[in-house]
């Protein structure tokens, strides 16, 4: 039988948690027809184990059991897989997609397929816009090859125990690693942890640097998602249109948003640095095109280019509710992986790097003194371990711990303890399917004496409204209450609604293609609407009513909730008539009245998306990790999501693109100070 596995389960019960129960809630990988001969049966990823069909000869003599395998993974909704197989080759893949948005998951399904059966594997492009969607499919369809070939998928379970003790296991020094089980050394200047942005960045500037680099990468592949990174300040910026701003004003505005919490020092060495950085990566990828916002997309579909986010509106203190500045590149059309890699082959074109993937890190190696000498690795192909001595230091750039349930429970219990309400939507894993970010390069560097910042850590974990992002139309909760100053960014949006009962709605009139234009700006905000969405409006909204309360009845609200949606409606209109929001003082300049039919909601039941943990080791502004009493680690760096001191509490969207800007700007920093020395 197959046992569906609750997203709750999923973080508080597994730790390295295989690709079979990927996200959020996974059926099990369930074999739908056997070998000619045999008895039909299902193979399922249930708790405690997975038990894989029987190898049979037909196994023996070929790659896959033949046979048809289904495995469910969350996307925006479950996400089903069903793959066909004979011995040699993948024959048919079928997706049920009939839970992702129309027009953006439904719409990819096509392609995904066709790309699978064309690279007979998961090794496919996906489709950029459906992110989410693409992740799912790859993930649940590596379940169903893994099935294919005989494999069993471990899923260790535990009872989550009412007022249990919290599991601190993951800061206790593990035992050396004895010199017998060490098959090579190798010996480098630098070694890479980890080779998403910031460790890739790390690895091209000390190869060209001209220092002998070894990095290890714990997936098959250098590891990328999104497009965006802030980039302003510098010639190329100025170039494409992004207007000059203040570094200062942009520190002291984010340190605002997270109370004070973060480092500003480290803030402002990146926003110092950042156009110099993404100058560089871009120009890493030969031929990319930098045009203006204003320019059209290159004819030729498949050309890679770097484009600015349109400006947002001059900021207005008498107007908007939070400050937001300019000065984003989005790199097209697939995200920034095509320059990523492009900067991998790069470092390797030196002849300074060697590589090693599918190698997680497992121990930091370190001297009678405390400083860190070097890193082991182990093989996932053969589990064999390789010293690595790295005579300038070691760069930790392993990514968040968002899979690592003890170590979320501590962390970020907040979100933790209610991910069900989230998308998760992280899907890299290992060729042996478990998920990639377990917080490795936290664990080492604490096992080493590294400092773990204090909290509460950061993490991206927002949502919105679809096709209206977080504009600020009016919002009621589930209740018909409003509840909230609805002009905020898509963070606090995120932050509202796990507070209210839910679902929320977004209720507009006939006249929000003209309102669009005064919404403020941002990241995910909406400002315009092409033809094509407001004739397909009845696709994307919940509900339509010629009057509110025909609205509130089509939605489905009933006795105290159905008046209260009546009557917050009417109170938002009194308030819009009076020109001052009495209540939670919106500006006058976003409260539109509901006065023309017909009239219109949008549902939100889980928009919200737990992308990645941002929260890190403790380091200074030379990015050198630090032990608990404040002292440089001599030899231990940390970038990306492994460094802390860059987002405290929450991701703040004063600037879009921060996240993967200040990776790539501090992996070319210390890649270059190393290169110093």
């Amino acid at each position: 039988m197959k046992r569906e596995i609750s997203r709750r389960d999923f973080l508080r019960g597994t730790m390295g948690l295989a690709a079979a129960t990927a996200m959020a809630g996974m059926t099990g990988c369930a074999q739908a027809s056997e070998t000619q001969g045999t008895t039909a049966q299902e193979s399922t990823a249930q708790a405690p184990e997975t038990t894989a069909a029987p190898t049979t000869a037909a196994q023996e003599k070929g790659i896959y059991i033949p046979g048809t395998y289904q495995a469910t993974a969350n996307g925006m909704k479950p996400v089903t897989v069903t793959m066909t197989f004979d011995a040699e080759k993948i024959t048919d893949v079928a997706l049920d997609v009939s839970g992702e948005t129309e027009n953006i998951g439904q719409a990819a399904a096509d392609t995904l397929i066709a790309q699978i059966l064309e690279k007979q594997g998961t090794d496919i492009d996906g489709v950029a816009s459906a992110t989410v969607t693409t992740t799912a499919v790859k993930v649940a369809a590596e379940a169903c090859i893994a099935q294919a070939k005989g494999e069993s998928v471990n899923i260790p379970q535990q009872e989550a125990k009412s007022g249990s003790m919290l599991d601190l296991s993951f800061m206790d020094k593990p035992d050396p690693i004895p010199e017998s089980q060490i098959s090579r050394v190798l010996d480098c200047d630098v070694a890479v942890v980890g080779l998403g942005v910031a460790g890739v960045c790390a690895a091209r500037a000390a190869a060209e640097g001209g220092l002998k680099v070894v990095a290890m990468e714990k997936i098959s592949t250098v590891s990328a998602r999104s497009s965006q990174f802030s980039m302003f300040n510098c010639e190329k910026s100025r170039e494409v249109g992004i207007e000059d701003l203040d570094a200062a004003a942009l520190v002291n505005e984010m340190m605002t948003q997270m109370s004070h919490r973060a480092d500003p020092r480290i803030l402002k060495r990146w926003a110092d640095n950042c156009g110099e950085a993404i100058t560089w990566y871009g120009n890493g990828y030969e031929g990319l095109q930098w045009l203006k916002a204003s320019d059209p997309n290159p004819e030729d579909e498949n050309a890679v280019y770097a484009k600015p986010m349109a400006a947002m509106p001059a900021y207005d203190p008498q107007v908007d509710h939070e400050r937001i500045f300019s000065g984003t590149m989005n790199f097209r059309p697939k995200g920034h992986a095509p320059v990523l890699q492009a900067n991998f082959d790069r470092a390797v074109a030196t002849g300074n790097l060697d590589a090693y993937f599918d190698s997680p890190a497992r121990q930091l190696l370190t001297d009678a003194e405390g400083r860190v000498t070097g890193v082991i690795f182990q093989s996932l192909t053969d589990d064999s371990y390789t010293q690595v001595n790295a005579a300038r230091g070691v760069v930790l750039a392993t990514g968040g711990f968002g899979h690592n349930d003890a170590m979320m429970a501590y962390y970020l219990p907040w979100i933790h303890d209610i991910i069900d309400k989230y998308n998760v939507t992280y899907g890299h894993t290992d060729i042996k399917a478990n998920y990639a970010n377990m917080g490795d390069g936290h664990q080492m560097g604490m096992w080493a004496g590294a400092q773990m910042e204090p909290g509460p850590l950061g993490s991206m974990a927002h949502g919105d409204f679809g096709k209206l992002g977080p504009d600020a139309f009016l919002q009621l909760n589930a209740q018909g209450q409003r509840f909230t100053n609805e002009d905020q960014t898509n963070d606090h949006y995120g932050a509202q609604f796990v507070r209210q009962p839910t679902p929320i709605y977004m209720v507009f009139d006939a006249n929000w293609p003209d309102q669009l234009k005064h919404m403020q700006g941002g990241l995910g905000s909406v400002r315009s609407a092409n033809q094509d969405t407001i004739d397909t409006i009845d696709q994307w909204t919940a509900a339509r009513g010629d009057t509110i309360e025909e609205l509130a009845t089509n939605l489905g609200f009933t006795g105290e909730a159905y008046d209260n949606f009546v009557a917050s409606v009417a109170r938002y209109n009194e308030l819009c008539d009076k020109g001052v929001d009495e209540d939670f003082g919106k500006t006058p300049k976003r409260m539109f009245a509901l006065n023309t039919a017909p009239f219109y909601a949008i549902r939100d039941e889980g928009s919200l998306r737990f992308l990645v943990t941002l929260g890190g080791l403790k380091t200074n502004e030379k990015a050198q990790v630090l032990d608990r009493e404040y002292h440089v680690i001599d030899g231990l760096y940390a970038i990306g999501n492994t460094q802390g001191g860059r987002f405290v509490g929450d991701y703040p969207t004063t600037i879009a693109g921060a996240s993967h800007s200040i990776a790539c700007t501090y992996g070319y920093l210390v890649g270059n100070e190393l290169a110093s020395l």
